[in-house]
């Protein structure tokens, strides 16, 4: 398992234990002073995860793009595609694809969801979601990767969808989603690094290689 998904674990762990705690802060607490400040509390922890995990990955990324670069320097044939006998241009490429592309798509991924989701939830009067929980999802969204936020997702479609068919079939009124937004990205991460390579289906996660698409459409 990467390293970076290694500190999403973590950092996904960390976010449910933060609102569980802010969850039953609302439940002990009386006044509206001290539900403020657990909103407060609770809202600077999500944003602390988010830079954390943003600086984190960063540095990692930065990290590994310095090691390919002292890999490629070393090699009698990379060694061409670096200064002096050409620019940086083909390396920057590579490693933009390989190693920074995927976790721009997941942040991009990230955002698109949010807005998405904070305009239908101010649509239908905060119906949804509370706005908590587009906080964690998001952040759930851009942990899990790419392409581990096509398996995020669809974990929220298919868990989503059965729980609303047993509370439909009961009549227990809205679906509860509270606390399945970080389960469900926490088990996209195991899934994607160790159930789907264990049952032998590794190379459906290899056709959702950047590399390998603007290799073949590209040619680098």
């Amino acid at each position: 398992m990467p390293i970076t998904d290694k500190f999403a674990l973590i950092v996904l762990v960390g976010a449910l234990g933060a609102q569980i705690l802010y969850r039953r802060s609302l439940c002990v607490s009386t006044g509206w002073i001290k539900k403020f400040f657990a909103k407060f509390l609770f809202s600077s922890v999500v944003k602390f995860l988010w830079v954390a995990s943003f600086t984190f990955i960063i540095s990692v990324l930065s990290y590994w793009s310095w090691l390919q670069y002292e890999v490629w320097k070393t090699s009698p044939v990379m060694k061409y595609a670096l200064p002096p006998h050409q620019g940086l241009y083909y390396f920057f490429s590579y490693v933009g694809v390989r190693f920074l592309g995927p976790w721009v798509l997941a942040f991009l991924a990230a955002l698109l969801v949010s807005r998405l989701a904070k305009k239908l939830n101010k649509r239908f009067e905060d119906r949804f979601f509370e706005s908590e929980e587009i906080e964690l999802m998001t952040l759930g969204i851009f942990l899990t990767g790419y392409p581990g936020f096509f398996i995020y997702l669809i974990l929220i479609l298919g868990v989503g969808s059965l729980v609303s068919v047993v509370y439909t079939l009961f009549s227990k009124g809205r679906m509860p989603f509270y606390y399945l937004w970080i389960p469900l990205a926490l088990s996209a991460i195991i899934i994607e690094n160790w159930l789907i390579p264990k049952l032998g289906f590794a190379d459906i996660l290899g056709a959702f290689s950047l590399g390998d698409f603007v290799k073949d459409f590209f040619g680098f």
